[in-house]
């Protein structure tokens, strides 16, 4: 997975296309190089074949034959470490002396040079390919002088000089490649540090910070900047909590103490406004039932519960909140299907939970319509519980279903049924004060919710 996650990260792609331009550049640095090189190499070998023809023409001059053959038992010395090969004939071509066996059958190229094969000094038929470079001259007297060097160490030079620079542009490709991936899993790591850190921060504990003690350079300035962003949104998530919360809670001691009045008042009236009074009580008490449970969503949210947590039975809450509901549902004809099989116990608030199940209970129902359908399921995953909570009702648009979960935010279509928009922000909160995960999805028709929670708390 890390090494997707290599590849595919946008460090390696930049180091890759870098190694590809550095490659191309290096390709063009080495061919220069090698043409340079090559050519400043044929130049010393065309100079030394020259330089040895002016010489034997010199010796023979001063020396005759004898000379000649004395300056190739001197140039035939193991301190030579290069070769060369010499002829002398008269004006027929026929041998006087050297180490060829005869004239060879040469041919020329540009500028007056010659190259002829191995027959040349071997005696016998060889390839028509020429393995030796040669220059020539007559002399005023009628003789033909000949020095020739082999063109195979040209060749292998070449090949030797060609084949280093091949090799060090493939090695600058591999090692560009390695450092590449190296550079990239190291920076691929660091983002899953900061990328698991905010994870952490967002879904259990959002006072907590990124570390920095491996931080240095951009990384740690970006957590700095990631460390200051993050104190910016709890300064105003806390703010905001707190304003619904005050308000919650001192709007919520005037309002009971008006519905009290209004309780007195209608024993006091009689028969008398009794409509209009019971309807001032319920438009109270619902608004009560909003601050309390606004207070109740705050309060979750804090953590302050999470020391009555406990090992639970699900299925046994479950069919608590099956129970309690079924005569809502009977009375619209809907019927609760189940199906809860055995899952091991998991930790959590008993009062919470029973609460946030019946919350979805009570929506489905509200939006499921006459002859429904709602059914609900319980199955083990892995290292946690999975509860599904399927209707028949209208269900939520797709554009919609990131924002259900927000206090008061209610779909358009619904916005005719009574409610405040604050059941599904119940729900969210006691799921991640469970470290849960929850999502929203199509029944076709109807909504489906799925809710998944850790059996171990510590670990998720």
């Amino acid at each position: 997975m890390i090494l997707n996650k290599t590849l595919a990260s946008f460090t390696f792609r930049f180091l890759s296309a870098y190694v590809a331009g550095l490659s191309i550049a290096v390709f063009v640095v080495l061919a220069l190089v090698y043409l340079w090189l090559s050519s400043g190499y044929l130049d010393e070998v065309h100079d030394s074949v020259e330089a040895e023809l002016e010489t034997l023409e010199v010796v023979y001059r001063d020396t005759g034959v004898e000379g000649v053959e004395a300056y190739l038992d001197i140039r035939g010395s193991p301190r030579y470490m290069t070769r060369f090969f010499y002829l002398v004939t008269d004006d027929s071509r026929n041998k006087l002396a050297g180490n060829l066996k005869s004239w060879p059958e040469t041919r020329e190229y540009d500028g007056g040079w010659l190259g002829f094969g191995l027959e040349a000094l071997t005696g016998e038929p060889a390839s028509s390919d020429d393995v030796f470079i040669a220059r020539s001259t007559q002399l005023p007297s009628g003789e033909y002088l000949m020095a020739a060097r082999p063109y195979a160490d040209v060749i292998a030079s070449a090949k030797l000089v060609g084949g280093a620079l091949t090799r060090s542009m493939i090695v600058t490709i591999v090692l560009g490649t390695i450092s590449g991936a190296v550079v990239a899993s190291i920076a691929v790591r660091r983002i899953d540090e900061i990328n698991t850190s905010l994870g952490h921060i967002l879904n259990t504990d959002f006072s907590a910070r990124l570390h920095k003690e491996n931080a240095a350079g951009d990384y740690g300035i970006l957590t700095d900047n990631l460390n200051h962003m993050l104190d910016q949104i709890e300064g105003l998530m806390v703010g905001m909590r707190e304003v619904a919360d005050n308000i919650a809670h001192d709007l919520r001691t005037p309002l009971a103490r008006m519905r009290n009045r209004l309780v007195d008042l209608q024993d006091k009236a009689g028969d008398v406004c009794q409509d209009e009074i019971n309807s001032l009580i319920e438009e109270a008490d619902g608004m009560l039932a909003t601050f309390n449970t606004l207070l109740r969503i705050g309060q979750i949210e804090s953590g302050n519960r999470r020391v009555e947590f406990e090992a639970l039975d699900m299925k046994s809450i479950l069919f608590d909140v099956v129970e309690l509901y079924e005569p809502l549902a009977s009375d619209k004809s809907i019927s609760i299907r189940t199906q809860l099989l055995d899952v091991p116990m998991c930790p959590g608030d008993r009062n919470m939970l029973f609460q946030c199940f019946a919350n979805i209970v009570d929506n489905a129902i509200k939006y499921t319509p006459e002859n429904g359908h709602i059914n609900i399921r319980l199955l083990s995953q892995d290292d946690a519980i999975q509860l599904d909570f399927a209707d028949d009702g209208p269900g939520i648009p797709e554009q919609d279903r990131h924002r259900v979960f927000q206090r008061f935010f209610r779909v358009e279509a619904s916005r005719s049924k009574p409610g405040n928009g604050l059941g599904l922000s119940l729900v969210a909160a006691v799921v991640k004060m469970h470290k849960g995960s929850f999502e929203v999805g199509d029944n076709r028709p109807g909504l489906r919710l799925t809710i998944h929670l850790p059996l171990d708390q510590h670990a998720a």
